[in-house]
Order: C-alpha cells, then sequence, then structure tokens
C-alpha cells in the first residue's frame, strides 16, 4: 500500500498501535476499502493485526440478512474490510447484557451472545449509540502494519469517545479522527478527496 506522494506526509506517529487505538489513514491512500477512512483496532500482536473500519457504509442492511428483523427500522452494517467479507462482525457498548462479548477498548466491546443481540434489537431498544454492524473485517500479517505506519500511510490515535465509533460515519468521522491527531496533521485536512479534478 504505497503513497502517490511525500507532499502531505508527517513526522512518523509517536504513538504504536493497540488494541483500542484508531487507524487514520493517510489522505493520499486511494484504496477503495482505506480513501479516508478510521479503523479501529481489535487485535495487535505478533501474530498480526486485525481492525474494522468504522466510517465506511456498506449500503447493506441487517434486516435483509439477519431474519427475524424485517419489522424494525434499517439497521447499516459498515464495510469493516477486504477480508472475510461473508462474516458478520459487531461493536458494542453492551458489555454488561451480552454474554462472552469480549472489551476491545474502555466500554467498548465487540462480539457475544448474538441471540441476545437480536432480541435486544427486536426488543425495541435504541442502538443509535450502542451497537455498530459490520461486514468483514480488516488484517495485517505479522510486522507489515509497523511497515506501513512508518511508511507514513497511517497514524494511530488514541483520543477518542467511544460514542463517537458507534455514531459517527463517512468523511466527517475521518476528519474528526485527524483533527484528534494534532496540529502537526492540519495539513490532511486541505487536501482535496479527488485531487486530479482541481
Amino acid at each position: 500500500m504505497k503513497l502517490e506522494s511525500g507532499l502531505f506526509r508527517t513526522p512518523c506517529s509517536s504513538i504504536k498501535p493497540a488494541r483500542g487505538c484508531l487507524l487514520v489513514s493517510e489522505p493520499l491512500l486511494t484504496d477503495s476499502y482505506f480513501q479516508r477512512s478510521v479503523i479501529f483496532l481489535i487485535e495487535h500482536n505478533t501474530e498480526g493485526t486485525m481492525g474494522l473500519v468504522l466510517n465506511k457504509p456498506s449500503g447493506l442492511v441487517l434486516n435483509r440478512l439477519v431474519e427475524g428483523l424485517e419489522e424494525l427500522t434499517e439497521i447499516p452494517v459498515f464495510c469493516g474490510g477486504p477480508m472475510s467479507g461473508d462474516r458478520l462482525y459487531y461493536l458494542h457498548t453492551l458489555g454488561h447484557l451480552i454474554p462472552n462479548a469480549i472489551e476491545v477498548g474502555e466500554g467498548l466491546y465487540i462480539g457475544g451472545d448474538f441471540d441476545v443481540i437480536v432480541s435486544y434489537l427486536r426488543s425495541g431498544n435504541n442502538i443509535e449509540h450502542n451497537i455498530k454492524f459490520f461486514i468483514g473485517y480488516s488484517g495485517w500479517s505479522p510486522g507489515q502494519l509497523s511497515e506501513e505506519i512508518e511508511e507514513r500511510v497511517w497514524a494511530v490515535n488514541n483520543n477518542y469517545f467511544v460514542e463517537q465509533c458507534i455514531s459517527q460515519e463517512g468523511d466527517l468521522f475521518w476528519r474528526m479522527a485527524v483533527e484528534g491527531l494534532g496540529d502537526e496533521y492540519r495539513t490532511w485536512l486541505n487536501y482535496p478527496k479527488l485531487p486530479y479534478l482541481n
């Protein structure tokens, strides 16, 4: 995953990637999955890295993927990444309610008993700031993410609120994540999304 230019490069991120951190993509990155993406790291160790792209709607809705939810208001599903595109993942703030959920950040959980999730949804509970669903995930082999961070493809951000991870999406969330990186990354905000149209 190479950059087209060094024009908007910044110093290499001083924060090391770890479970619970965000990855914020460099503005020159043109990959369809990762352009202006914000990724939540689920796991990062000597065996590799797993994360979920938080801000890319897939165009799918959970109501058409899971039986018994057809009568509910449409629940969007986000594109978590290019790997395992036939698997559903979910981040949520309901660790106290969902058995077998794994805490991946302070107050933020992944997975857990899906039948309980479905019951929670069918009971009419508000999910807006509580659950986010994903198809697929993003993965890196051992050492790959560290190399990409050194190449300035990603900046690591641990300055965020859990509610943002669940409720925000699109380019606006990317911009918020860039602002959380600090002043040295402000130039990223001035770079056009489609520079060849200027």
